[in-house]
């Protein structure tokens, strides 16, 4: 078997078809499935591409790892933001998407035979790029009655002397868990004696809705000494996933041999992208932020009193634009959800797409329009 045929099947195949043929058939489909923002990019933002897609030096190749004005601008980011302290040069590597850099981990430190710890829940690329890169990926539990939350210390313990990545997602797709300074304290104290990599997928860092302040896995480390990478997207804080920008910090070690991947798969990110995204992280950063952000807080908050008033329970999550709710009676995710478009025109996105410990759980995206929500949640309230 190839390492392509080892990848497992994609599971919502037939709930795309369905509502497909939904659409097709002229129905009213409330679409909350994909975590896709539907508002535009600030126009601040479209202002500066467009301006700076018309100089000639962004006409030829990027700089490979980013360009100087781009890691100057992350750099300073992760110190105002996070009190985190990064060499621009050496801890700092631009990405095309935070998706991109996940994929290529596994490729720059799995060989045949190695693993990679991935959560069950999460995002399905870390077991992917594991299997791609010839590796096992190695499932823990993440559930409910534990917070969404792994304990540092049994999850050190399953690692072994071929275990070379350790994938965590904070704030968490789908459940909105979040963890905090504690949490990522004992997690770095459990791996330092590993040859772990310790791996947190931040890209919904700053999609906090509850008011709480977003917390890093590098704050207070030592990147000189812990193997840690964190992965960072400007898709989810701008409204920026189709322009594919995103950046990886962390250990130098880590971050040269991710960029050693990239020489031979890419080359780079497009120099007008960075420089507009350097200035979305720059002094305007914060404004930028609330105006995105506070769409998806008040929808949440539409959805939650409708679901409330019908009796969902609902994971107390306050981060990312998800929420995640547990399915009633006794059907299964996909069930569910089936139901769901057949019956209200409703697309939502069962809970074991993301590992089998989200069976009997469904997640609700609020990335549609202030209506559709509304909407969405009025055929949910009405419906069971």
């Amino acid at each position: 078997m190839s390492r392509l045929e080892a990848l497992p099947p994609y599971l919502f195949s037939a709930l795309d078809e369905a509502k497909r043929r939904r659409l097709d058939a002229g129905a009213d489909v409330v679409d909350l499935g994909i975590g896709d923002p539907d508002r535009p990019t600030p126009a601040v933002l479209v202002r500066a591409m467009q301006e700076a897609v018309a100089r000639p030096v962004h006409h030829r190749y990027p700089a490979q790892y980013g360009s100087v004005e781009f890691r100057r601008a992350v750099a300073g980011y992760m110190r105002d933001r996070f009190g985190v302290t990064v060499d621009p040069v050496s801890q700092v590597l631009a990405l095309v998407g935070s998706k991109e850099g996940l994929g290529h981990l596994p490729l720059a430190f799995i060989t045949e035979g190695d693993t990679a710890l991935v959560p069950d829940l999460g995002y399905p690329v870390y077991g992917q790029a594991t299997l791609l890169a010839g590796g096992s990926p190695r499932p823990f539990a993440l559930r409910s009655q534990n917070a969404y939350l792994p304990d540092p210390r049994a999850l050190a313990g399953m690692a072994d002397d071929r275990t070379r990545l350790l994938f965590l997602n904070y704030p968490h797709n789908p459940t909105g868990a979040v963890a905090d300074a504690g949490f990522w304290r004992r997690m770095r104290e459990a791996v330092a004696d590993t040859p772990v990599v310790l791996v947190n997928d931040a890209a919904y860092l700053e999609v906090s809705l509850d008011g709480s302040r977003p917390v890093s896995m590098l704050q207070g480390a030592d990147l000189e000494r812990e193997r840690l990478v964190e992965l960072h997207s400007l898709s989810k804080m701008f409204n920026m996933t189709g322009w594919r920008v995103g950046f990886a910090v962390g250990n130098a070690e880590v971050i040269a041999r991710l960029g050693r991947v990239k020489e031979s798969m890419d080359s780079g990110v497009f120099g007008a992208v960075q420089e507009t995204a350097a200035l979305a992280l720059g002094n305007g950063r914060e404004e930028l932020l609330a105006k995105v952000m506070g769409a998806y807080a008040a929808r949440r908050r539409v959805m939650l009193a409708a679901l409330e008033r019908a009796g969902y329970e609902v994971f107390p999550g306050g981060a990312t634009f998800y929420l995640w709710v547990r399915v009633p009676g006794g059907e299964s995710s996909m069930e569910f959800c089936s139901r769901a478009l057949a019956e209200i025109d409703l697309v939502i996105t069962p809970g074991n797409g993301f590992g089998p410990g989200g069976e009997g759980w469904f997640r609700i995206s609020l990335t549609a329009s202030d209506e559709a929500v509304a909407e969405g949640a009025r055929r949910l309230e009405g419906w069971r």
